[in-house]
């Protein structure tokens, strides 16, 4: 009887990474494409004739359609489930690249990006989906971390692989098959659904679990404090290192500090190597330290901060290499450092509306990134006054996108405030919570100040 069952929770295992590999297959071929203009940027400039407004426009309108169909794409995995919905989103990044390869007039390229970040939007979700319901709860971590740096791979190849193939492949024919590779791969999705067996998983007692809970909307997750502090978190601690990955980081170097197209997509891989290191350290303390977790996403949003300060702020704007490449690495922990707002979502809701918070939790880097994509470009733009950007523009460029980060830092910072202080409440009250907390001298301030303002 033992071996009986034992042999069936080993084919359970097996089945469960073989889902895990099939789906995070999807998320490294869409961060692949989300990735592309980072070293393609130029190109697209020269191949449309456009401004750098324009170019910005691009991560713009890609970012902002993703970030905009975060809570449906939710809502959809909530519904019908996360293998339908990948199908669907591999086949619909797919048909962008090929509509991208192909287009000769710049709205038409417009509506490419808009259609990938349609895609896109729900391929993430989707696969920490899979994970909530074919791992137990110990594994969510572990996966989540491992998601990240299989994205991070993708991420990687849009780099130096992706400056070697249009060099020799030329446009059309490198995007042509970078989405030709995203419609055949659906077709290793057209298998019948099988049963998770975790899906009905109810989690924890926790703070947020004594309320009532609705099945998911964008009311109901917006309503639970830990789902917007998962948003404020997300929100300041990825902006920075996306906006210079995807797009931004590879003008500054090239247009600004004079380097060629092979040591910038050298120092943009610096980048993703940063994220694996950097993974493999936050990955495993957020999981293990659920206290350290929000300290952390607030010492990685500082940091980035720091970052794009020091790059503003060096005597003459010419940082030497090795201090780009660490300032490169630094914004590399925003992305394992904004999986922490995955954790909250895990943590804090049922599988009822598990997706739809973890939406609303992704949509906030992706909506702050496409804000700071273009407001970099109008300011250089505006700072050129109509001639090429110098570095005394890019320095501009990139003070923005340090002002961005203090505010939503702030952000983050208020709402972990309020959340605390529910925790403390519950447990003054001797009721059941997830996290405990020591009071502080903050607490006692923002107390105070709440008392006050009531």
């Amino acid at each position: 009887m033992t071996s009986h069952f034992s042999r069936i929770d080993d084919a359970v295992r097996r089945s469960a990474w073989s889902v895990w590999l099939l789906a995070v297959g999807v998320y490294f071929f869409g961060m692949v494409h989300r990735a592309s203009l980072g070293v393609a940027g130029p190109d697209a400039v020269a191949r449309w004739d456009i401004s750098a407004t324009e170019l910005g426009s691009f991560i713009m309108v890609q970012l902002g359609v993703y970030a905009a169909m975060q809570v449906p794409a939710g809502v959809a995995i909530d519904r019908f489930g996360p293998r339908r919905v990948l199908l669907v989103a591999t086949v619909t990044m797919g048909t962008a690249q090929l509509l991208f390869a192909f287009a000769t007039a710049y709205p038409v390229a417009l509506l490419a990006r808009a259609l990938l970040g349609v895609g896109d939007a729900a391929v993430f979700i989707a696969v920490l989906r899979l994970v909530a319901g074919w791992f137990p709860r110990r594994r969510y971590a572990l996966l989540t971390m491992a998601t990240g740096l299989v994205g991070m791979l993708g991420n990687f190849a849009a780099t130096v692989p992706l400056v070697l193939a249009l060099g020799t492949l030329g446009w059309t024919r490198t995007f042509l098959i970078t989405g030709g590779i995203s419609v055949a791969y659906a077709l290793l999705l057209l298998r019948p659904a099988v049963a998770a067996p975790f899906r009905t998983d109810p989690g924890p007692i926790t703070a947020a679990a004594a309320e009532p809970e609705a099945r998911g909307t964008l009311g109901s997750a917006w309503s639970r404090r830990e789902n917007r502090l998962g948003f404020f978190l997300h929100q300041s601690t990825m902006t920075a290192g996306t906006v210079v990955s995807l797009i931004w980081g590879y003008p500054y170097l090239t247009e600004g500090l004079g380097y060629d197209d092979a040591a910038a997509a050298s120092l943009l891989s610096v980048y993703v190597l940063g994220n694996l290191v950097a993974s493999l350290v936050i990955g495993p303390l957020a999981g293990r330290k659920p206290q350290w977790r929000t300290a952390l996403g607030l010492g990685v949003a500082l940091t980035c901060i720091a970052g794009i300060a020091t790059l503003v702020l060096w005597p003459g704007g010419r940082p030497p290499v090795v201090v780009i490449a660490a300032v490169f690495a630094l914004l590399a922990t925003g992305v394992p450092g904004s999986q922490i707002g995955f954790h909250l979502a895990r943590d804090y809701n049922t599988p009822r509306s598990m997706s739809t918070a973890t939406g609303v939790v992704n949509s906030g880097g992706f909506l702050a990134s496409m804000v700071v994509a273009i407001v970099v470009g109008v300011v250089l733009d505006l700072s050129a006054g109509g001639s090429s950007a110098t570095l005394t523009d890019y320095r501009w460029a990139l003070a923005s996108m340090a002002l961005a980060g203090m505010v939503t830092t702030t952000a983050m910072v208020l709402t972990l405030l309020g959340v605390r202080a529910r925790v403390l409440e519950r447990m003054a009250a001797d009721l059941p919570v997830l996290v405990p907390a020591t009071e502080r001298i903050w607490d006692r301030a923002w107390r105070r100040l709440t008392s006050a303002g009531g």
